[in-house]
């Protein structure tokens, strides 16, 4: 066999930056990670509990059935802690599947 030769061009200005490329995923992720938690948040009860984690927490990363959810403090991470039954039962609400919460601040 005869290897092939290529020739890769690019134009500048055409074709985004790595960095921008990069930086588009990202938002891209954030977005809707933000739009899961949404969702999550619907299915919370009761509402003091969705009300903490309203205000406190944040949907950081979700992967291989497990939420990563970062609180604004500890005091809040302590209350949260106790709340963690009634997210789970959101995430099984929102999308019919188990889901294991870690959460940190």
């Amino acid at each position: 066999m005869q290897a092939q030769n290529f020739v890769q061009l690019e134009l500048p200005g055409v074709l985004p930056k790595k960095n921008d490329t990069i930086k588009q995923m990202e938002e891209a992720i954030q977005s809707m990670l933000g739009l899961t938690w949404k969702t999550v948040l619907l299915h919370i009860s009761p509402r003091s509990t969705k009300e903490l984690m309203r205000q406190h927490g944040k949907l950081i990363a979700l992967n291989d059935g497990e939420a990563r959810i970062k609180v604004s403090s500890t005091p809040v991470l302590l209350m949260a802690i106790q709340k963690l039954p009634d997210v789970e039962s959101a995430f099984r609400k929102a999308f019919g599947t188990t889901v294991k919460i870690r959460l940190e601040v």
